[in-house]
């Protein structure tokens, strides 16, 4: 028998009014990521702007003179781990394009 409560303390969680939008804090539709045509949501957001950080990063060290396979390799992890984390929060399409721009026919 688990002894421990299933939902967590008030002090662990904080209160609603932490996550409340503060004034001048962007509103919800101005979420953008270049390249990207649709609002999303700061989870979203995060995602794809932090994909878009780790293929700049990758393009970036493939070409340099100080490459290390151990460390490209933990960059692709990093991007595989990433486009999961945009899959489950419904932006996967939208990171495969990060990865792999679709060309105009």
């Amino acid at each position: 028998m688990n002894a421990q409560p299933e939902h967590a303390d008030k002090e662990v969680l904080g209160t609603e009014d932490e996550f409340a939008p503060a004034i001048g804090t962007p509103d919800i539709s101005q979420w953008r990521v270049d390249g990207v045509n649709r609002d999303l949501t700061p989870l979203q957001y995060h995602y794809l702007s932090l994909m878009r950080r780790l293929i700049s990063l990758k393009d970036h060290y493939q070409v340099g003179a100080e490459r290390e396979e151990w460390l490209m390799s933990a960059i692709n992890k990093a991007i595989f781990s990433t486009l999961r984390d945009s899959i489950e929060a419904s932006v996967g399409d939208e990171a495969k394009d990060l990865i792999h721009p679709r060309q105009p026919v």
